[in-house]
């Protein structure tokens, strides 16, 4: 026996697709001057002149003592009086008020608290919940019984309809050979149309 040939598809290469164009990211450094504002609460103070002076490449070093003096004294004052309050953040939440239906339940093993319905309504939803399920299957089951009762009554009645109306009633074998009939030229559309 011969081995099996595969055959070979000749597959075209892929169109070549430009490089998309992207540059390069750029950033600006912010910059900025500081500015040393000194607290309200220093107002009866009158504030330190500055030396006025032509600016030149290097600060003079008197100024940038002076500067580094208001700077520490400014800190120092925001460090005693705070002009934004700070507030820490809590590590327990605050406990939302609870219902009178609910109560907590510790997890065993943890600190965690759940809620949940006190026993009289879990005991109410799970009778409805049971009751509802329980109908709902013995309607079913009835239903179906009942159709198995009723359907060759109906049928007899709706065949004597049809007699009485003239119309021509199919036996039960001739019933299912027209639908058997009708389901294989289904099928062959089925076939053909795929």
């Amino acid at each position: 026996m011969e081995p099996l040939l595969i055959p070979s598809i000749n597959i075209p290469p892929p169109p070549p697709l430009p490089a998309p164009v992207l540059e390069l990211p750029r950033a600006e450094i912010p910059s900025y001057t500081p500015l040393v504002i000194p607290p309200a609460a220093n107002a009866d103070k009158p504030p330190v002149p500055l030396p006025q002076t032509e600016a030149p490449d290097e600060p003079a070093p008197e100024t940038q003592q002076n500067l580094r003096q208001l700077v520490r004294e400014a800190l120092r004052q925001a460090e005693a009086t705070p002009s934004v309050r700070r507030v820490e953040p809590s590590i327990q939440a605050i406990p939302e008020p609870l219902a009178a239906e609910v109560t907590e339940i510790v997890v065993p093993g943890t600190q965690v608290k759940i809620p949940v319905p006190k026993a009289e309504i879990l005991s109410a939803a799970a009778t409805t919940s049971v009751i509802s399920v329980g109908a709902t299957l013995a309607a079913t089951s009835m239903f179906k019984r009942l159709v198995q009762i009723f359907k060759p009554t109906f049928k007899a009645l709706a065949a004597k309809v049809q007699k009485l109306r003239g119309k021509p009633v199919k036996t039960w074998a001739r019933q299912r050979l027209s639908e058997r009939h009708q389901r294989r030229a289904a099928q062959r559309v089925n076939r053909r149309g795929s």
